[in-house]
């Protein structure tokens, strides 16, 4: 197969200080705490210019925030990075079905209907 090095990409985490807090005490480095669209827009501007970024972790409530028709499409489209939306520390899953859609995302099927 020869020698193919395999990239190693980072995570990135945008979100309430809640969210912050919690994800940064594993290690991760580039945390962006944000409480305005503003600031989420800013932060997701910032992590697609960062080539190292594999995955970004956002909670729901900060990806509703972002108004801009260019960053939503390329946050819905993005592979690298792939954006995944958890719920808000307070919030009830209201799209219970998270994992599912993050799989029909990633394969293109939605494997509950078959």
């Amino acid at each position: 197969m020869g020698n193919v090095a395999a990239k190693e990409f980072r995570i990135a985490v945008i979100g309430d200080a809640m969210l912050s807090m919690g994800l940064g005490v594993s290690g991760i480095k580039r945390i962006y705490s944000t409480e305005t669209a503003e600031e989420v827009e800013a932060a997701v501007r910032d992590v697609l210019a960062k080539s190292e970024v594999g995955m970004v972790i956002m909670n729901e409530m900060s990806m509703k925030m972002v108004k801009d028709r260019k960053l939503l499409a390329i946050m819905d489209t993005s592979i690298t990075p792939l954006f995944i939306g958890i719920p808000s520390y307070n919030q009830k899953d209201l799209e219970s079905d998270t994992l599912r859609r993050l799989i029909i995302r990633a394969i293109g099927i939605d494997i509950a209907k078959r």
